[in-house]
């Protein structure tokens, strides 16, 4: 006779499965981190039918908690797990427009990691909510990194950071920072961008590229790619931002928004900067993007040098966990394979990129065997996580 599983139920007999035989290896340290990543799985997957990390864990603990900066006080939650003393923690930065802090997707995930034994600290910022990416934001991480470090909970051998989207490329700047970087064991960078020119220039453009703008030709490839309005505004806010006239920054931002059909006149007027800001904004072509970034205000390009991670990638001392969906529409997934190639092989523990996730939720529709194959790799990923921090 024939028995027909649903992809739903195959899943969870499978996961069963493999729940028991983590269960008899978990006297050893590996069975243990396999047994945490196999419970933690299913608190990420949507519509998971068990979650047995519930099963076997204490309720977590969240705190809102404030710590010293450089202008007052920064606003995090802490995720605590519900019993044990010294663990491993993890600095989370969410990206720019973050869902907010009493999300349940956030919440969840905070509490997943808590109950896996993590400590995990996920910090607020206005300037991301607002949709603006700002340096600041680099020097408020490293004061939530020693903050976080210095929590009685936390086992300071055990901490690293992990991000998302644009949280993921500040949270790797901050961390080559001389007064954390030797304290960071890892990083986990899901979904960044490794340079803020490239991302313009893929933005601007509406073409992704390998392996760089400079080496194109015969060695490099371009495909086209269409931004994510998310992604367009940022970098068009981005690019406005720096013109320094008021009047400029005005017409360029009703440019954007289609407000002005015909405005040639106060084009022919912008000053330098201004004209080059106008001409990332209005669809180049590829081979003329250098130029136009070489032409933008000298404020703008400090800005850029100072929130990419390729800048000092060189002062990275943390072990790398790369993350990225093979089809993600507001960071092109080029970024992290160039992150990748700009460390060294010791440097990069883990590079997976996905086909299930849009973006970073693991909710792009797929099918039963591409689903279980996605899930497998997000299980190796995460357990190269978990031993990080166990």
């Amino acid at each position: 006779m024939l028995i027909r599983i649903s992809a739903k139920n195959a899943f969870a007999y499978i996961a069963a499965l493999i729940l028991m035989a983590s269960l008899l290896a978990a006297a050893s340290p590996s069975g243990r981190t396999a047994f945490l990543t196999l419970s933690f799985l299913p608190e990420v997957l949507p519509n998971a039918p068990i979650r047995p990390l519930r099963w076997v864990t204490a309720d977590p603990v969240r705190q809102p908690v404030e710590y010293p900066n450089a202008t007052g006080y920064g606003k995090a939650d802490l995720y605590l797990p519900g019993e044990g003393t010294e663990h491993g923690a993890i600095l989370l930065f969410l990206g720019v427009n973050p869902a907010g802090r009493d999300d349940p997707r956030v919440v969840g995930l905070g509490n997943a990691l808590a109950r896996a034994g993590v400590v995990t600290m996920i910090p607020w910022s206005d300037s991301m909510t607002q949709r603006r990416i700002a340096v600041g934001e680099i020097d408020n991480l490293v004061f939530a990194y020693q903050y976080l470090l210095q929590h009685a909970r936390v086992d300071p051998e055990r901490a690293g950071m992990a991000g998302f989207c644009v949280g993921a490329s500040l949270a790797m700047v901050a961390a080559q920072d001389a007064r954390i970087s030797k304290d960071v064991r890892f990083i986990n960078f899901f979904g960044g961008y490794f340079d803020g020119t490239d991302l313009i220039a893929s933005v601007a453009a509406s073409t992704r590229y390998y392996p760089s703008i400079d080496h194109l030709g015969d060695q490099g490839e371009t495909q086209p790619w269409s931004p994510n309005e998310l992604t367009r505004q940022v970098v068009a806010a981005q690019l406005i931002e720096g013109v320094a006239s008021q009047q400029e920054r005005q017409v360029l931002t009703e440019l954007y928004r289609g407000s002005f059909p015909n405005i040639k006149a106060d084009v022919d007027s912008f000053s330098p900067g201004a004209r080059s800001v106008y001409g990332l904004l209005s669809g180049p072509k590829l081979a003329d993007v250098p130029a136009l970034i070489d032409g933008l205000p000298a404020g703008t390009l400090a800005s850029l040098r100072s929130i990419s991670p390729s800048t000092r990638i060189g002062d990275l001392k943390a072990r790398v966990l790369i993350m990225h969906d093979r089809q993600d529409d507001l960071v092109p997934s080029e970024e992290s394979r160039r992150l990748a190639d700009s460390l060294g092989p010791d440097q990069v523990i883990r590079y997976t990129e996905f086909a299930f996730f849009q973006h970073v939720d693991p909710t792009r529709p797929v099918g039963p065997l591409t689903f279980l194959r996605e899930g497998a790799k997000l299980y190796w990923h995460l357990y190269a996580v978990f031993q990080e921090v166990s």
